[in-house]
């Protein structure tokens, strides 16, 4: 079965100043699992950042077919909720007051900058996979997760038919993941000079 390409890259190249690896030519169809890895620095981040439209591209194209849903969970993204506000009030704001997900907090009054740096990113994770999506952007989403919280993420996105509908996924990680159904993609940096 023939899947609709909701990305392609030519000779992209990433970067702010310059260039943090080769040019990259990509295409990601619906339902397919892209595993970015590379050392530090190499431009993991910064590739999602430019596929979501938040950092513009140094030279090359991005192109999207049709008006794919781009959510993007930045590295970090936990860590960086702050403030007197709770998680029913970060659910509200998001328009997810009613959300029911095994990873919500039961306390709902809870305030976030309270939880833990694991229940903060298994929040901001039920968030995001329960919104519609074409395209997901998940950059270290292992980060700060217990054992069993890893495994049930990795059982959700082994296969795209489960629980992500047939979004494809792009998705940075350090650690050593075995997914049957994914292509991979390890950054190089380029040599200075």
């Amino acid at each position: 079965m023939t899947r609709a390409v909701l990305l392609e890259t030519r000779a992209l190249q990433i970067g702010s100043a310059h260039a943090l690896c080769a040019p990259l030519d990509l295409s990601l169809a619906a339902g397919e699992l892209l595993l970015v890895s590379g050392d530090n620095g190499v431009g993991k981040s910064t590739l999602l950042r430019t596929l979501a439209g938040e950092q513009a591209p140094l030279a090359g194209q991005l192109l999207t077919h049709g008006s794919p849903r781009i959510r993007h969970l930045p590295q970090h993204a936990g860590q960086q909720l702050s403030g007197p506000f709770s998680v029913a009030d970060l659910l509200r704001l998001n328009g997810q007051g009613d959300l029911q997900h095994p990873w919500v907090p039961a306390q709902r009054r809870q305030r976030v900058d309270r939880l833990s740096g694991g229940q903060r990113q298994r929040l901001l994770l039920a968030m995001l996979l329960s919104q519609p999506g074409d395209l997901l952007l998940l950059d270290e989403p292992g980060q700060y997760l217990d054992q069993p919280s890893q495994a049930q993420l990795q059982d959700w996105l082994a296969e795209p038919t489960a629980a992500l509908g047939m979004a494809a996924v792009v998705m940075v990680s350090h650690d050593q993941l075995h997914f049957s159904r994914a292509q991979r993609l390890h950054l190089q940096g380029l040599a200075d000079g």
